[in-house]
C-alpha cells in the first residue's frame, strides 16, 4: 500500500498537469477564449500561493494580502485577458528555471548533488565513487535540460507563431521529460553495469523523503 499510494499520487499529479496543458493550448488555439486563457494562466499560481499562505504562521497577514491580489486581478481581468499568453509563457519558463535551480544549486561546492541524494536514499547508505560521480553528472544533465527547455520556449515565444510555441510548451515539453528519464535509465545500464537498479517507485519514494527533509 505504501508503495502504491505515492505512485497513484504521482499519476494524479501528471494527469492534472496534462489536463491543464490541454486547456492552455485550447485557449491559445481558440479565437475568443481570452477569459479562459487568463484563468488557465492565473489559477495555478493563485492556488499555490493560497495553499502556501494558509500553511504559513503569518497566515493572518498573507491570506488578506492574497485576497487583495486576487481582487486586483479580477478588476484588471479585461486588459490582462488580451495578453493572457504572456502569463502562460512566464509560467512555463519560470517552472523550468525553478527546476533547473532545484538541481543546479546542489552542484555548488560543499553540497550534495540532488541525484546523489536520491541514490543514497534508494540504496540506503554510502555510494561507491562511480555512483557518486555518475549521479553528479546526471544532476548536471537535468539542470542543463531544464535550462534548454526554458531557452527554447523563450526563443519560440519571441519569433514563432503563438500556436507553435503552445504546441511545444504544452504538448512536447512534458514528453521530453519522459524521454529524458528513459535516456538516463539507458545510460545508467552502461555507465553502472554492476550496480543494483532502482525502479520508478524507488525514485518517487526518494523524492518524497527529500521533500520532507527540506520542508
Amino acid at each position: 500500500m505504501s508503495a502504491v499510494a505515492p505512485a497513484a499520487r504521482a499519476v494524479l499529479a501528471v494527469a492534472a498537469v496534462v489536463a491543464w496543458q490541454v486547456g492552455a493550448h485550447y485557449a491559445v488555439a481558440t479565437p475568443g477564449a481570452h477569459g479562459f486563457g487568463l484563468a488557465m494562466a492565473f489559477a495555478p499560481p493563485l492556488a499555490i500561493a493560497l495553499a502556501a499562505a494558509a500553511r504559513s504562521p503569518r497566515r493572518t497577514v498573507l491570506l488578506p494580502l492574497w485576497a487583495l491580489v486576487a481582487l486586483a486581478l479580477w478588476f484588471a481581468r479585461m486588459p490582462l485577458a488580451l495578453h493572457f499568453a504572456w502569463g502562460l509563457f512566464l509560467e512555463h519558463v519560470s517552472f523550468n528555471l525553478a527546476m533547473a535551480l532545484l538541481f543546479g544549486r546542489t552542484l555548488a561546492a560543499g553540497r550534495v548533488p540532488l541525484c546523489t541524494q536520491f541514490a543514497a536514499m534508494i540504496h540506503g547508505g554510502a555510494l561507491t565513487p562511480a555512483v557518486a560521480r555518475y549521479t553528479r553528472q546526471i544532476t548536471l544533465a537535468w539542470t542543463l535540460f531544464f535550462i534548454a527547455i526554458a531557452g527554447v520556449s523563450t526563443l519560440m515565444f519571441a519569433i514563432a507563431p503563438i500556436l507553435a510555441w503552445s504546441t511545444f510548451a504544452n504538448y512536447l515539453a512534458l514528453p521530453l521529460v519522459a524521454v529524458m528519464f528513459v535516456a538516463e535509465h539507458a545510460c545508467r545500464r552502461f555507465a553502472l553495469p554492476g550496480e543494483p537498479r532502482a525502479g520508478m517507485l524507488d525514485a518517487i519514494r526518494a523524492y518524497r523523503q527529500t521533500s520532507r527533509a527540506h520542508s
